[in-house]
């Protein structure tokens, strides 16, 4: 969520001049701009203050999702999208990973099996939305890390094959990528604080959604499950085959 603040703060701090960009960019008035930028201030904090003080983080995500998805039909139209759309994806992940949490959490002591098919949908949309990041670092010039390991951890993550340790390691690839490589000055290499503040809350924002899912794994839909679902079924048709023939024996 520190993520999400920052954004917010840095907004405020800088309405004038984020207001009169927006407006330029759509071609627009001052004025559409001026609402606009106060609107998805007020939208953020408002959901950021539903998940970390209501503790209502259903409520909050809906809030945020809604907040990047007008955000985008807004300005697809208008700027080049990809890499910002790929930091979107990566954003949503996170936020459903969080979600998935969440009903994992709480809502399974209520709801057991409902609670249990929603969780599953939210991990598989995350791995989804959380796998942009590997598109992000393949789309690289200079990149610290091997095209071999984004396709290997992209396969995992997305396929579901030995999901945790695939999302703890890319935790830590995370850190070396944007702490210990040339990218460090990413974080620091600005004249605004407050946008090095907002780049390093990010950096915990991606590192956060990666440990959530370490420790949530694939979910249903994922070749983990399926791979270690097929012993048990075979093991089960076996036992039931063994009382069925004790069965006719007995009748016999």
């Amino acid at each position: 969520m520190s993520y999400h603040c920052m954004g917010a703060l840095a907004t405020l701090m800088n309405y004038r001049l984020v207001s009169v960009e927006k407006a330029v960019v759509l071609d627009v008035a001052d004025v559409f701009g001026y609402i606009y930028t106060a609107f998805d201030a007020l939208l953020t904090s408002a959901a950021v203050a539903q998940i970390l003080v209501r503790g209502k983080e259903e409520t909050g995500v809906i809030m945020l999702l809604i907040g990047r998805v007008i955000h985008r039909l807004l300005f697809t139209m208008w700027i080049h999208v990809y890499h910002s759309l790929l930091n979107d994806c990566l954003d949503v992940g996170s936020l459903l990973v969080l979600l998935a949490t969440r009903v994992y959490l709480r809502d399974r002591k209520e709801w057991p099996r409902l609670a249990l098919k929603k969780c599953d949908f939210l991990l598989l949309a995350a791995r989804i939305g959380l796998s942009s990041i590997y598109i992000s670092w393949l789309e690289e010039i200079i990149n610290p890390i091997s095209s071999s390991l984004s396709l290997a951890l992209l396969s995992a993550l997305v396929l579901g094959i030995k999901c945790r340790a695939a999302a703890y390691l890319t935790a830590l690839v995370i850190l070396y990528h944007d702490v210990l490589s040339p990218h460090f000055w990413f974080l620091w290499g600005w004249n605004d604080a407050l946008l090095s503040l907002e780049h390093l809350s990010l950096l915990f924002c991606k590192i956060g959604g990666f440990l959530l899912l370490s420790q949530l794994g694939a979910g249903k839909w994922s070749l983990d499950r399926y791979l270690s679902r097929a012993p048990e079924t075979k093991e089960q048709m076996g036992n039931y085959r063994h009382t069925k023939t004790k069965t006719s024996a007995y009748v016999l």
